[in-house]
């Protein structure tokens, strides 16, 4: 009797998100942000893009459209996270690149809650400067992760076609943070479209890419390490990795 309830018991705990439908997820957040923020150049023709940030859409009758979009993204980001580390289960460094993926989602859900200081606020609010250092943290972790994410995609043979990818995409992204950080101290006008280049164009699009990746498993689960050339050994079969990722 003790035995039948167990099995009852487990038979309705509920089964787990998918990779594939965290891969759709991912999905979602990358195209809500981009469209949403595409649509803003329409719907507030008052701020220049080249001279105000995106954050700055977060004020007035539509700002509550701006900040879902924010959350939903964020949301996007936490499923690659988690489909990254169940992906890249038993890999060196795939806990740390899942986290990177939660930090950036925690930074733009917090980024999302709180809005930036209306543009030309020479005195910043408690709620400007929490929405400033979430988005940052957020920018890092991202960058962080296209590092990281080269370091593990590596050293797992179903993700290595994704490691010079990721390295570039960490390489852009740096580049992009720090030129659009600069900007406006060193030239001036301009600043929002390398901004928009960096956060509605390459995060976006790089998770749109992890995202696809999910929703398609392509070779193996790759659960163990590539050993290094030459010193690969014949195991038996039950050593090898399993052929298929986690659906």
């Amino acid at each position: 009797m003790r035995t039948s309830g167990m099995r009852a018991s487990r038979s309705h705990r509920p089964s787990p998100i998918s990779t594939r439908t965290l891969g759709a997820i991912a999905i979602t957040g990358a195209a809500v942000w981009i469209a949403t923020v595409a649509a803003f150049h329409l719907i507030r023709p008052d701020l220049a893009p080249g001279n105000a940030y995106i954050s700055n859409y977060a004020r007035g009758d539509w700002a509550w459209v701006i900040r879902l979009a924010f959350l939903i993204n964020a949301a996007g980001w936490a499923a690659a996270g988690i489909g990254l580390r169940r992906s890249l289960a038993g890999i060196r460094g795939a806990t740390g690149l899942a986290a990177l993926a939660g930090i950036a989602a925690l930074g733009m859900f917090t980024a999302g809650v709180f809005r930036a200081d209306p543009l030309g606020t020479e005195s910043h609010s408690i709620e400007g400067i929490v929405h400033s250092r979430a988005a940052g943290a957020a920018f890092i972790a991202l960058i962080l992760l296209g590092f990281v994410g080269w370091a593990v995609f590596r050293t797992a043979d179903a993700w290595a076609r994704w490691a010079i990818p990721s390295l570039v995409f960490g390489f852009l992204a740096l580049i992009l943070f720090a030129t659009f950080t600069a900007w406006p101290m060193v030239v001036g006008d301009g600043f929002g479209w390398w901004q928009r280049a960096l956060a509605a164009v390459l995060i976006p699009g790089w998770l749109w890419a992890l995202g696809m990746r999910l929703r398609t498993p392509a070779g193996g689960r790759a659960k163990m390490q590539r050993a290094p050339a030459g010193k690969r050994a014949t195991t038996s079969s039950l050593a090898q990795p399993s052929s298929r990722e986690p659906s």
